[in-house]
């Protein structure tokens, strides 16, 4: 049987990305991420999901995600699959796509999922290859420019605007603010005067996950950056609002697709 692997990159000189190459057939449970993020098979198909659409992933595509989109990635068999997955922070994506038109002032989503671009897959292929290699930061940051420049010079579409909704900006904003603690339906109902009924039609009308779901995501996105900075799972589990360390395990495996444990490993010298 194979051996399984999961590399991360990720330098303090390029804060704002994070790169994933992985072989796996673990199944991922439908997620979200703050970050942009861009993703490609090196081998196998995949059923790749984003909020209420499925597609096949074959070679030659990219897979494309927006900030808060929930989505999931799965091999079709139980081959185990190559990938990479490149996570970038809005705000830079937000000044490349500024460089190209100078009056966005919030990230402009990508208004396709799925991209089946040979050239494009190529490059982006060679950049993450390019990103794990011993080469210049220096030279692996121009790179990284130079593609992001060229794919939002392709595909922005300023019709993607972000339209603002005050009461779920409020509501994600105190959640963020308090992702430690197990907020309930009825304490936010309470807080923000609102039917809790409404609140759930909100959320899943914005992003296609309830509360809850998305309280949790918080969660683990948060035990994922404590975890790169090397606090201990212990830790991390409780600075997360994890009071029971079976459950923090539990659900960071079914979203991360591998153990807190083997991801720590990643950041630890």
């Amino acid at each position: 049987m194979k051996k399984t692997f999961t590399k991360l990159f990720k330098d303090k000189k390029l804060p704002y990305l994070l790169l994933r190459y992985s072989n796996s057939n673990k199944h991922y449970k439908k997620h979200f991420h703050d970050t942009f993020s861009l993703g490609i098979n090196e081998q196998v198909v995949s059923i790749y999901t984003n909020n209420d659409k499925s597609y096949t992933l074959d070679k030659n595509m990219l897979s494309v995600v927006n900030p808060l989109a929930v989505h999931s990635c799965n091999s079709c068999t139980d081959v185990l699959n190559i990938y990479y997955m490149l996570y970038l922070d809005t705000s830079w994506c937000r000044d490349i796509q500024k460089s190209i038109d100078d009056s966005i002032v919030e990230f402009v989503n990508i208004p396709v999922d799925i991209l089946e671009d040979k050239n494009l897959y190529d490059e982006y292929l060679d950049l993450c290859k390019f990103l794990f290699s011993d080469n210049y930061i220096l030279d692996k940051e121009d790179m990284i420019i130079d593609f992001f420049v060229k794919f939002f010079s392709l595909y922005l579409d300023k019709s993607e605007v972000p339209t603002v909704s005050k009461e779920f900006d409020e509501i994600v904003s105190y959640l963020k603010d308090n992702y430690k603690e197990n907020i309930s339906i009825e304490e936010l109902s309470k807080l923000f005067n609102l039917n809790i009924f409404y609140i759930i039609r909100l959320f899943k009308s914005k992003i296609n996950l309830t509360p809850h779901a998305y309280m949790l995501n918080l969660k683990i996105n948060k035990a994922k950056e404590l975890l790169q900075n090397g606090y201990s799972i212990v830790d991390t589990a409780l600075e997360c609002g994890f009071f029971d360390q079976s459950h923090f395990h539990k659900n960071f495996t079914k979203i991360v697709a591998t153990t807190p444990k083997e991801y720590r490993l990643n950041f630890v010298q």
